[in-house]
């Protein structure tokens, strides 16, 4: 009796592990949205016990992979950055977000997710829909900051051309600009040191793995002299 009710547990057991590798390599979706609330949560927690004045950082993982310990403007540096977020799901992530106190200044790097070459990013509906969702976040942020910066999108390397629409990049970092000349937010790009020319790519040994940043540090640093102006 006991071996036979040792033999049905470790098939459970095995049925369950077997469901959670199947969950895992065949529902990237649901991986996704698990990652996004468990990143919610950590970006909730930094919220709750900021101090009364700081600086929030809005964005995908060019925001996320930005080193803590650093002090823009002398101010502590929450780092409000969602791995994978296109501009529709950080305004989701963002409208879930609570604030104890209000930053200081905020930032907004959004759009390399947008740009999959799949969504035929530079069509009149893709770039509309880009558009509303970029607007819907710098207004929640002006509701917050009395001063927001919003980066163009970082270059892309060659070897992503394959997945990512390069020539949007200056496309969508202008309609930003755009943006905020309308709706009264900074426009910042401190990744243009990283790029070769107005291409959309990077220069070589600019990014990682063709698509993240070799270095986060002096992105923030380029950030910096806009973002504590006047």
């Amino acid at each position: 009796m006991r071996r036979l009710l040792f033999a049905v547990l470790a098939g459970l057991v095995l049925l369950a592990l077997g469901g959670l590798a199947g969950w895992h390599l065949h529902k990237p979706a649901a991986d996704a949205r698990a990652y996004a609330v468990m990143r919610g949560i950590a970006v909730q927690v930094s919220l709750d016990e900021a101090p009364a004045d700081y600086m929030f950082w809005a964005g995908d993982s060019q925001v996320e992979l930005q080193p803590g310990g650093q002090r823009p403007c002398g101010l502590d540096f929450i780092n409000g950055g969602f791995s994978g977020a296109t501009a529709a799901a950080y305004q989701d992530h963002l409208a879930g977000l609570t604030f104890r106190h209000d930053p200081k200044v905020a930032a907004l790097t959004i759009g390399t997710n947008d740009i999959l070459l799949k969504n035929n990013p530079r069509s009149a509906e893709a770039a509309a829909r880009f558009a509303v969702s970029a607007e819907a976040i710098v207004k929640r942020l002006q509701a917050l900051s009395a001063r927001v910066v919003v980066t163009a999108l970082p270059p892309i390397g060659r070897e992503s051309a394959r997945f990512l629409d390069a020539a949007a990049v200056p496309d969508y970092s202008q309609r930003l600009h755009t943006l905020c000349t309308r709706l009264g937010c900074a426009f910042a790009d401190p990744f243009a040191m990283l790029r070769d020319g107005d291409t959309g790519y990077a220069k070589p040994g600019a990014l990682r793995d063709g698509l993240h940043l070799a270095a986060y540090r002096p992105a923030m640093a380029a950030l910096e002299a806009v973002l504590c102006g006047p």
